[in-house]
């Protein structure tokens, strides 16, 4: 029986400490703000058993649902992002030796799609999108080289190995494009020369598939399932059915991961309007929209309160979620956190706090400063 001076002793490897955090699968895809595979680790190791239902409802690139898969437990992602959800099915996958072989004759096949449309200059059995300033954050030959890979892997009647090559598509869209990077939203000229996307494509492919197959040799059988959907409602799990929650809600006023996945959304045929009007805790809802922070504790209770709904009494739920500034207000993520928790049956057990300035696992630097604390919470169902 999991007690709470258990939980009071639990141990893992901290945010500043130097253990890999991109082995096996962990790598396939960049991601705002995810956190470190040592976290969930830890505390399903420690706080469940194998057979247990993980929940992360706010999956990301799928890291806790990676480790579940690892460690022989079941679980459950939801996330809003088509990206998210599409990243964290291919991280978790299993893939055999045949669906690489099948890749190594998709890439033959790319390459002389593209070889004859740089010889004829002309489009033949694929389609590029049409979005907004298109041409200015896209190259000619890259639009082009794009569309070709992406019409290749749609004739890949495999959903699991259509995931995991959209996957290495969608991770190479940024650094083809006139984006800066990831979390710089700025277009500048890289001057991408031509044949350039397929060999990111490949290479990105290539490391792929040494991943996936490693991973699958080491990973359990257990189910995961992974759902596009809104934690605020999470209509399709059933009450009391799940074990343990471990995951990272968005920081309030510090990203829109929206704008950082927007190409890549619409390269894949999603809708990018949805996904940016639906996020909680945006630059684009607290900084151009003006809401207040009371907005966001309003639709984290709201999750917190789903959250309790599926988790079974007296679990845990683990949450890592850092502190923000609004209109110069620093928020403090731990009082917030405290305030909703009993509103919702959670009961606060413990957390560990440590400075982002110093211990930060963001990308963007801007947006830590000296006093921003990311905080580890413990709360129990005491429903």
């Amino acid at each position: 029986m999991v007690t709470n001076s258990l939980v009071s002793e639990l141990e893992f490897e901290k945010p500043n400490g130097n253990g890999s955090t991109t082995y096996l699968t962990h790598n396939f895809h960049t991601y705002p703000a995810k956190f470190i595979p040592q976290i969930p680790r830890g505390t399903i190791l420690q706080l469940t058993k194998e057979g247990d239902t993980i929940l992360d409802p706010f999956c990301g690139c799928g890291t806790t649902l990676a480790e579940a898969k690892l460690l022989n437990r079941n679980a459950i992602g939801v996330d809003l992002n088509p990206i998210a959800v599409l990243v964290s099915k291919a991280k978790t996958n299993k893939l055999e030796k045949g669906d690489i072989d099948l890749t190594k004759v998709l890439l033959q096949n790319i390459k002389s799609s593209i070889a004859n449309y740089y010889d004829t200059k002309t489009q033949n059995g694929y389609k590029i999108p049409d979005f907004n300033n298109r041409d200015h954050w896209f190259q000619q030959n890259v639009l082009h080289e794009l569309g070709i890979i992406k019409a290749n892997i749609m004739k890949i009647p495999k959903q699991k190995l259509r995931d995991f090559l959209f996957t290495a598509m969608s991770s190479i869209i940024v650094i083809v494009s006139n984006q800066e990077s990831d979390t710089r939203f700025a277009a500048i000229d890289k001057q991408i020369k031509p044949f350039r996307t397929f060999f990111e494509f490949k290479k990105k492919l290539d490391d792929m598939s040494l991943r996936v197959i490693n991973f699958s040799e080491k990973a359990s059988d257990s189910s995961i399932k992974v759902f596009e959907g809104d934690t605020r409602n999470m209509t399709f799990l059933e009450d009391n059915s799940v074990d343990h929650i471990v995951t990272s809600p968005p920081y309030a006023n510090t990203y829109d991961y929206y704008l950082y996945h927007k190409f890549r959304m619409y390269w894949l045929d999603h809708n990018v309007r949805s996904v940016q009007d639906n996020e909680i805790g945006s630059r684009d809802k607290h900084s151009s929209k003006k809401k207040d922070i009371d907005a966001f504790e309003r639709e984290l209770s709201l999750c917190l309160k789903e959250m309790g709904r599926v988790l079974k009494p007296n679990k845990y739920a683990v949450i890592v979620i850092g502190d923000s500034v609004i209109r110069g207000q620093l928020i403090s993520a731990s009082d917030l956190m405290k305030k909703i928790a009993p509103e919702n049956n959670f009961q606060f057990v413990r957390e560990i706090s440590y400075n982002l300035k110093k211990n930060s696992r963001m990308f963007n630097p801007k947006f830590t400063n000296g006093d921003k604390l990311e905080h580890i919470m413990f709360f129990k169902n005491v429903k």
